[in-house]
C-alpha cells in the first residue's frame, strides 16, 4: 500500500510518500481501507514534535474513515464492509495511508447518507468540542458561553453543539468566519482584531457576563477571557493550558478544564476510548439528520498532504480540511 511516512520529527518537509506493508489485525482490532482523513493542527505539530513511541520512518495521521476489510477474532460487532470512523491512537498513528487498523472499541459507525469526506472532518475537532460542551461545561438551556477561535474546527463544532443544547453563543473569530458562524445560529459574532471583546460581551450580556468560555486560542487568551466569566463559571482550554491560575483565589471561584484528546489512549482507560466512539456515533447521526454541518472547506488529493498541512498551518481556511485517500 501507499503511505505517508515521517522520516524524522523535523517538520512537514520530512514527509515522504512511499510504500508500506498493510497492517494485520490483533484479536481486538479492525482493519480499515481508508477513504479519507481529517487534517488537524496536531498533525503538523506532531510532524515537528514526534512521539516517544514512534519508530522512524513513521506513518502519521489520526482522523480516519473508510470501510472495514478484516476483524480480529474477538470482534463481533463489526464485519467487513461496514463504513466506519475512528480517532487513532497517536502512539501508533497510521492514518495517512491506504490501509490502517484501530481498536474495535474506538470505532464509530457511519450512517449511509454521511459521506466519507464529511465524516473525516469530525473526530479530533468534533470530539473535542463535544467533550467541552457536554462533559466539561455540562451546558444547559438558557446558559451563555463565549468561544474564542470559533472559526476553527473545534470552535465551529462547539458553536453548533452549544446552540443544539439551547445556549446563547458569542462567537469570537476573524471576520472571514462570521457569516458561517451566524448560519450556525451564533447569537453574536465578535472580531477580536477590530472590536473590544470585553465591551461587547458586557453589552450583549447586560453586564451579567457568561457562564463559560471555550478557549481555542492560547493561555493568554483564556486568561483575558477569565475576567468575563461570572461567579462559579467555567473555562475550558482547548489549544493550550494555564501555567498559573488566571484569577486570585476566593474571587470568582472559576472551574478550569482542559480537553486533551490525544492523551486519551496514553493516560485513559478502555472506557474513555469507548466514550470517544460513542461521541462519534452521536456526531455522525447529527450530520445524517442535517443538524450538524461537517464544515468541510477543502478536499485535497492523497499526494497533496504536505501542501494541505502547510495550508492548515497558515490558518487561512474556514472550517475543516480533508484529504481524500482512495
Amino acid at each position: 500500500m501507499k503511505a505517508w511516512k515521517l522520516n524524522q520529527p523535523e517538520g512537514i518537509d520530512q514527509l515522504v510518500l512511499t510504500t508500506a506493508t498493510q497492517p494485520t489485525p490483533s484479536d481486538e482490532d479492525v482493519c480499515i481501507k481508508v477513504e479519507a482523513v481529517g487534517l488537524n493542527p496536531i498533525d503538523y505539530k506532531l510532524a515537528h514534535w514526534g512521539y516517544a513511541t514512534w519508530n522512524y520512518p513513521q506513518i502519521i495521521g489520526l482522523d480516519v474513515v473508510g470501510t472495514i476489510t478484516k476483524v480480529g477474532k474477538n470482534v463481533h460487532h463489526f464485519r467487513p464492509g461496514d463504513r466506519v470512523m475512528a480517532f487513532l491512537d497517536p502512539r501508533d498513528g497510521g492514518g495517512f495511508a491506504q490501509h490502517t487498523k484501530a481498536k474495535a472499541y474506538a470505532v464509530s459507525r457511519l450512517p449511509d447518507n454521511v459521506s466519507f469526506t464529511q465524516a473525516a472532518a469530525l473526530p479530533c475537532a468534533g470530539y473535542s468540542a463535544w467533550i467541552a460542551i457536554h462533559d466539561k461545561l455540562r451546558l444547559e438551556t438558557g446558559q451563555s458561553i463565549a468561544i474564542t477561535g470559533a472559526g476553527g474546527g473545534v470552535g465551529g463544532f462547539a458553536t453548533q453543539l452549544a446552540k443544539l443544547a439551547g445556549a446563547t453563543v458569542y462567537a469570537i473569530a476573524d471576520g472571514q468566519h462570521h457569516q458561517r458562524l451566524l448560519s450556525y445560529g451564533a447569537d453574536e459574532v465578535i472580531d477580536p482584531h477590530t472590536e473590544n471583546i470585553a465591551m461587547r460581551l458586557i453589552e450583549y450580556t447586560e453586564d451579567k457576563l457568561v457562564h463559560g468560555v471555550i478557549d481555542c486560542v492560547s493561555a493568554k487568551s483564556g486568561s483575558t477571557m477569565s475576567a468575563l466569566v461570572r461567579y462559579n463559571g467555567h473555562i475550558v482550554m482547548i489549544a493550550d493550558q494555564f501555567n498559573q491560575v488566571p484569577l486570585l483565589a476566593t474571587t470568582k471561584a472559576l472551574s478550569l478544564h482542559e480537553v486533551a484528546l490525544h492523551g486519551t489512549y496514553s493516560h485513559g482507560h478502555t472506557e474513555h476510548i469507548h466514550h470517544l466512539a460513542d461521541i462519534g456515533n452521536q456526531l455522525a447521526n447529527l450530520v445524517s439528520e442535517g443538524k450538524l454541518d461537517a464544515m468541510v472547506d477543502h478536499v485535497y488529493a492523497f499526494d497533496q498532504l504536505p501542501e494541505a498541512l502547510k495550508h492548515l498551518n497558515e490558518q487561512q481556511h474556514s472550517g475543516k480540511l480533508v484529504m481524500q485517500v482512495s
